[in-house]
């Protein structure tokens, strides 16, 4: 997409060049004009057909060429009316009718040139609206069609860029603890200046700091005022003109800011700060839009990724085959180098693994490791990982402690000559007190390590570390004559069939998975003993003795006395019969769930608002329709309100996240509950609908320990809940009361009501009572979930009373001050 930038001295040179022309026509029309209703002389009308002939032209003058054509006709028209039509005529003279011509000849001018005025002023304002919600229409579709983080940077710093008059553009991001601003990309500038300040920090003087401090734009007329409000710029920023500083705000608060450079001096009207901010708003909100994207991505990834490990792990027991497959899967999605050490039985240090995306490299690794091996006693690195069994992470590592290593070892000397190493993970593996090893991560170059790869590199380690304790056990377990002892503390269930199929060996953990003791099944053929086993084997295909690598588990139903379970089972067949090993994976079947749930939930959700928000914006761009401003207005406001509710419905969804990861901070004080009920239902009077009327009533006051901003957030939602549930109208009540050390809020409603069954699950993830929306109603599933977490971390409870087709009433209990 190509856009043409319209400069100001263009733009001021274009706009005289007009004004000339406008000048030259109307100066014609006074001479023309006048001159040809002087003709009239000939004739001999009456005085007042050439006056208002005059009087005519004029306003002709005028409307062409502005006050001066249109004095000039005055003068003109007066001159001609008194010398050939006032008696006594070809003579000059001031009489009261040629005094009363002149004045109203000069008062048409100066109407003329007023109305003019105002009305063309009236045309800028309108082309200057129309020309700015335009080139936010070109932005937004731009946008639109952005997935990714950097698709939304180009075409911020394409068509964003354009839209703003500007000659270049940058987009900087906070960084992780709010402390820097971190350019992300930019375009139109010399990299020279912009290189030295790639992270500048928030709270220096720098405009884009301070418009990010303040959350508003900074603009800036010239390079001489900008050098006098931030001195610390001169002769270190790129020489220029005005300057527009904007903040990137979402609903979570500012992400950064955006920068927009001029070519020459500029003035910054309002109107003009408002695109500005109004192109801000909307590079945010794709920013955001994006991240969230490539959040959910890099999640599906992650989940996936430990789906492949957890089958490689599974898939055999030979855990140093296994472990090797593992690390060549973790390259290059988590590090550029992998490796995995263990414990040797005599407490050497053993690398078992290590890979790298070119051989080359690897091979010169494998050297390195022939050359030199950790030692368990040294103070750092992989040695002080497995010493202590305490993982470390470093994200950037210093370039100092890089040095001071070179310096004591030839060897890392080495190391650190031939490779850029930019990040370093090492997690121990590790099963109950005991540490078997450590997985190690490294990246080089620009590439670094982030939390979440911190994080999942841990629950790798966690899942190799029982897939090796597995091992260990089950070689030990051939190794000695008492193998069932050793199979005893396995982690899975491990059952053993004769090729009668009668069980010779059931270990805890089949016991306590299938609830079926080991007194009770030796001895007993596996189907008789256990219900249901000849189905779930029947799906294990049995890999042969001497490739037991093969084994891949099944994941499969299973009815517990306690309840449905998933089970991974894998199976062995050998001469004397067949081993089974069983693993509980319900957790990760529950995870697959709502992770299922979660994607279903918010596509239904988001896809409504998206339809409506689509339909209208497609109904006002339509050229073949003439719309009325109120059916225009109408449209506008449907695109507002369903762009709210897309808001919220994320907001929902990034707070139950945040939620379950523990990052929600509750901060109770004592909290005037009588003032905060009255505010949420006056908010939810204003938007509740005629046939839903809502009330407050209860002991005054009433005071309670809590967060206050939690507290309305689980109060709006539970009144929105109770007019959203009676569609039918009736009366919603907020009832406070206190007494034995306890705050209590109650809601009530005479809607739909909640069946017996389903109210111990309304407080679930996801879950919605009615999910088919058979009565209108919807929601993300999140709302009472929410609740639930956050009265809970303030100390209270929550619970429901409700009968169907009687109502609901919600009931919130809190400490109240001693």
């Amino acid at each position: 997409m190509t856009e043409t930038v319209v400069t100001q001295p263009a733009a001021q040179a274009a706009a005289t060049r007009s004004l000339f022309r406008r000048a030259i026509g109307g100066t014609a029309i006074a001479l023309a004009g006048a001159g040809i209703v002087s003709l009239l002389a000939f004739a001999h009308p009456h005085t007042a057909t050439p006056a208002l002939l005059y009087l005519v032209v004029v306003l002709a003058a005028t409307a062409s060429g502005g006050l001066a054509p249109g004095l000039l006709a005055a003068a003109i028209s007066f001159v001609l009316f008194t010398y050939l039509f006032l008696p006594p005529r070809h003579s000059f003279g001031f009489s009261g009718d040629g005094i009363f011509a002149l004045v109203s000849f000069v008062v048409a001018a100066l109407f003329g040139s007023s109305l003019i005025v105002r009305q063309r002023a009236s045309q800028r304002r309108s082309e200057q609206a129309l020309d700015n919600a335009q080139r936010l229409q070109r932005v937004a579709e731009a946008l639109a069609t952005a997935l990714t983080p950097q698709e939304v940077l180009d075409a911020t710093l394409g068509v964003g860029v354009a839209a703003a008059e500007a000659r270049a553009g940058l987009i900087a991001m906070l960084s992780e603890d709010g402390e820097w601003l971190e350019v992300l990309a930019s375009t139109g500038y010399d990299l020279r200046w912009i290189d030295p300040f790639r992270r500048f920090p928030v709270a220096g003087n720098f405009p884009l700091s301070e418009a990010v401090r303040t959350g508003e734009g900074v603009f800036v007329h010239s390079e001489r005022e900008r050098d006098e409000r931030y001195p610390e710029l001169v002769n270190r920023s790129q020489p220029g003109h005005g300057l527009a500083c904007l903040p990137l705000v979402v609903e979570r608060g500012v992400i950064g800011g955006i920068v927009f450079s001029f070519s020459t001096d500029q003035e910054f009207p309002q109107e003009r700060r408002a695109l500005k901010a109004a192109l801000a708003r909307q590079a945010a909100v794709a920013l955001e839009r994006a991240r969230l994207l490539q959040t959910e991505r890099d999640l599906r990834g992650r989940l996936a990724f430990l789906g492949e490990a957890t089958a490689i792990l599974a898939s055999s027991l030979d855990y140093e085959r296994t472990l090797s497959r593992l690390v060549e899967l973790a390259v290059p999605t988590l590090g550029d180098w992998c490796a995995l050490d263990m414990l040797a039985s005599d407490g050497r240090i053993e690398r078992i693994v290590v890979a790298h995306q070119d051989p080359e490299r690897r091979r010169w690794a494998e050297e390195m490791q022939a050359r030199s091996q950790p030692r368990i006693e040294d103070e750092t690195g992989v040695a002080r990982v497995i010493r202590e069994g305490e993982p470390q992470f470093m994200a950037e590592i210093p370039r100092d402690l890089l040095e001071q290593a070179a310096q004591a070892d030839p060897e890392t000397a080495e190391i650190v000559a031939r490779t850029d190493l930019r990040s370093w993970i090492a997690v121990p593996l590790t099963v109950g007190a005991e540490t078997l090893g450590a997985l190690t991560l490294v990246t080089e170059g620009e590439r670094t390590l982030t939390q979440e790869d911190f994080e999942l590199a841990l629950q790798l380690a966690e899942r190799a570390a029982v897939a090796v304790d597995n091992a260990r056990l089950y070689r030990e377990a051939e190794l000695r004559a008492d193998a069932a002892l050793a199979l005893e503390y396995v982690g899975d269930g491990v059952v053993l069939l004769d090729h009668g199929g009668r069980i010779r060996y059931w270990n805890t953990a089949i016991s306590a998975i299938t609830g079926l003791d080991e007194a009770d099944a030796i001895g007993r053929r596996a189907n008789e003993a256990l219900p249901g086993w000849e189905q779930l084997a029947g799906q294990v295909t049995l890999a042969a003795a001497d490739a037991p690598e093969r084994a891949r588990p099944v994941t499969v139903p299973f009815a517990a006395p306690d309840g449905e379970r998933w089970l991974a089972i894998a199976g062995v067949a050998f001469d004397a019969g067949a081993v089974y090993a069983v693993r509980d994976v319900s957790e990760e079947q529950a995870l697959e769930r709502a992770r299922n749930d979660f994607v279903a939930t918010a596509s239904h959700e988001l896809r409504t608002p998206l339809a409506a928000v689509y339909g209208a914006a497609r109904t006002l761009r339509r050229p073949d329709l003439d719309l009325l401003p109120e059916q225009r207005s109408t449209f506008l406001e449907i695109i507002e309100s369903e762009t709210e509710r897309l808001t919220a419905i994320v907001s929902q969804i990034l707070l139950a996240g945040q939620l379950d990861g523990g990052r929600v901070d509750v901060s109770p004080s004592e909290t005037d509950l009588q003032a905060l009920a009255e505010s949420v239902v006056a908010s939810a009077r204003v938007r509740a609908p005629e046939k839903v009327q809502l009330r407050l009533e209860g002991d005054e006051p009433v005071r309670a320990i809590a967060d206050e901003d939690k507290l309305r957030q689980v109060l709006v939602n539970l009144v929105d809940n109770a007019v959203k549930y009676s569609p039918d109208g009736g009366e919603v009540v907020v009832e406070l009361r206190r007494g034995d050390g306890r705050a209590r809020i109650a809601v009530r409603d005479r809607g739909l009501g909640i069946p017996q069954a389903e109210q111990a699950r309304i407080f679930e993830k996801f879950y919605r009572l009615d999910p088919q929306q058979t009565r209108g109603v919807g929601g993300s599933g999140l709302g009472l979930y929410i609740s639930r977490e956050l009265v809970q971390r303030m100390g209270g409870r929550i619970g429901v009373d409700s009968e169907p087709g009687r109502g609901s009433t919600f009931s919130i209990e809190l400490p109240a001050p001693g």
